[in-house]
């Protein structure tokens, strides 16, 4: 797991989600565009029509090569939360005090 700046885990988190849309953008184009294209076409393909199978099977096959791309290429594994997670940590040590839910909630047991 890869250590980040806030900075750093910013601009990664934009550049995933700037890659997921482009992948999902595609993905639409292309099955749109045989759904449409190849609407008018009277061949089967395993008892469907040929602009299903290509549209819809040609859509998954290119969503789960473009997902490997996208997690070998794009994407990183980093934590969110590590700096949250140690300024608690940090601050429960300090104080020294630990609350029950009932006390924070105002709660009786």
């Amino acid at each position: 797991m890869e250590k980040m700046t806030e900075q750093e885990k910013h601009k990664q988190i934009l550049r995933e989600v700037k890659a997921t849309m482009i992948l999902i953008a595609i993905v639409a184009a292309w099955h749109i565009g045989f759904a449409f294209a190849l609407d008018g076409i009277d061949v089967l393909v395993l008892g469907m029509p040929l602009w299903f199978f290509v549209s819809t099977i040609g859509a998954f096959v290119i969503s789960v090569v473009g997902v490997a791309v996208l997690l070998k290429c794009v994407f990183k594994n980093f934590d969110l939360g590590e700096d949250m997670d140690e300024e608690t940590e940090t601050a429960d040590k300090v104080s020294g005090q630990f609350y029950m839910a009932e006390d924070v909630k105002g709660g009786e047991a």
